[in-house]
This record gives C-alpha cells, structure tokens and sequence, in this order.
C-alpha cells in the first residue's frame, strides 16, 4: 500500500516512484540463507530420526532444527509478506523509502546529504528480474566502525525495473536540487536560472 505522501512537505512533489520486482526481491532477501538453513534442517531432522529410534523426545527441543526452519520457511514467508508494503520514491527534495509489515516505516535521504551512490545488478536480477537492479545510496550516517573497520549499510531501491534510467534521473535531480540549494553565496550573480526544481534563486 503506497503511503508515501503522508509525510510529503508542502510542494514537495514526486518525481519518480516504484517497488521491487517480486521474484528478485523474493529471492534475494531468502536465496542465500536458504542452503544454509537446509543444512541445518536435514542436520536437526537427521537427529530427531535418531531420537525416535532411541525413544527419545527431546529433539523438539533441537535448536538446530528450528533454525533450519525459521530460515528456510520463516524468511521467504517474511519476505512475500513485507512484499506490498514496499514502495520508492524521488521526489524534488529527497528519495524516500517505505517499508514495515504491520507499522509503518520510511526512510528519507536528503539530496545533499549523499555522498555516493551506485547500481548493482546481480544474478537473480539478471536471471529471475529481467535486468533488473538496485540502486544504493550512501551518506556520513551509513558508515559504522566495527571491530575490523568500517561498514556501509547504504539505503537502497532493491530489484527496480530499469535500474540505469532510474539512475541516471536520480543523479541529475540529485545534481539539480545540490546545485539550487549550494548556489545563492556572495560569490554569485543577482539571478540565476536555476534547474526547474522550482527553489528560489534569490540571494539570501
């Protein structure tokens, strides 16, 4: 369900809005856990067999098999559940995101907040989304520091449909809006054109 304009600012208009490809997004958020957790699950049913020979009941107690469980079934449910809350938008001040499967959750990056962005189409993309492809942002708050140095957790528009246009719209608003906050200073002329973001160009 798109609720994005809920918490759109006055004149704040969007620009560009979309959701993730289903079977890409599916897959992507479950796939790679998935061997894992069927590693588990055949090693905890392999055990519960054993049990029942012995006589034993304890097995359901096994954590091993519940994890196995938990990702196998739990995650992929998971996903296809959270699946219609999803929703991306650009709009002329900011990309938003939302997300939440009972609440609602958004996430909002500020154009001159951005400090690097990025496509990347992978496998499932290319295999299960017909090309299709996700687009991280990164900012100062993205970065943490752990034990073995610094980690990105960048926001990103996950499995899109025609990554690269959406890219290529999203770093000439980005360029656009940057350019029309940064340029009134004492350096510059009285006017100015502007990019048709619709900030003034007035001096301050």
């Amino acid at each position: 369900m798109w609720e994005i304009d809920k918490i759109l600012d006055e004149k704040e208009k969007v620009l560009w809005e979309g959701k993730p490809k289903f079977l890409p997004f599916f897959l992507g958020g479950s796939l790679p856990l998935f061997f894992f957790g069927l590693i588990f699950l055949l090693v905890g049913l392999l055990t519960i067999i054993m049990g029942i020979k012995k006589g034993q009941t304890t097995f359901l107690l096994l954590p091993l098999f519940w994890i196995g469980v938990l990702i196998v079934f739990g995650i992929p449910i998971y996903n296809a559940l959270v699946f219609s809350r999803i929703h991306y938008a650009i709009t002329n001040k900011r990309v938003i995101l939302q997300k939440g499967l009972v609440g609602r959750d958004f996430e909002m990056v500020d154009f001159d907040q951005i400090s690097n962005a990025e496509v990347r189409v992978g496998i499932i993309d290319k295999i299960f989304g017909g090309g299709s492809g996700s687009i991280l942002i990164s900012t100062a708050g993205t970065f943490t520091y752990g034990r073995h140095g610094p980690i990105q957790r960048p926001y990103t528009i996950r499995n899109i449909d025609s990554p690269y246009e959406v890219f290529k719209f999203f770093k000439k608003v980005s360029h656009d809006v940057k350019t029309d906050i940064e340029y009134p200073n004492k350096y510059s002329p009285d006017s100015n054109p502007g990019y048709n973001t619709e900030y003034s160009t007035k001096k301050k």
